[in-house]
């Protein structure tokens, strides 16, 4: 697997939810929407979506923009060039080779295992992702 592609499961999706609203962009480059409706759209729950789009929103993936006076916000791809071929290759990656697929999931799978373990060694509990 191509090293941008594991580098931005490991930084910036970090759990399979953050892994799917990437490929969401991915295939609605245009989407502009709320983080109500990007959950919808992904069919997530809210509390999911949100810490994703705060991880893309920081990195310079996602525009964040103020509407109807400061209300609420919506989400935005970025329009620079090398957010959108790094989220194709994460797509190629996932979709189209079944070996990057597979590496792709046991490295979402393994850090979840690993933050519910840290959560109980603590304490409290792990996200769920």
């Amino acid at each position: 697997m191509d090293d941008r592609v594991r580098q931005f499961i490991e930084e910036i999706a970090q759990d399979l939810v953050g892994l799917d609203v990437a490929l969401f962009y991915q295939a609605n480059p245009r989407a502009f929407d709320t983080a109500s409706g990007i959950a919808l759209r992904t069919h997530r729950s809210l509390k999911d979506v949100e810490p994703a789009l705060q991880r893309m929103s920081e990195r310079g993936y996602l525009e964040v923009l103020s509407r109807g006076d400061g209300r609420y916000q919506v989400f935005a791809l970025s329009p620079a060039p090398e957010v959108w071929r790094t989220l194709c290759h994460v797509s190629e990656a996932y979709h189209e080779d079944p070996e990057a697929r597979k590496e792709i999931i046991l490295m979402l799978v393994q850090r979840r295992l690993q933050r519910r373990t840290a959560g109980q060694n603590t304490g409290g509990s792990g996200p769920d992702g």
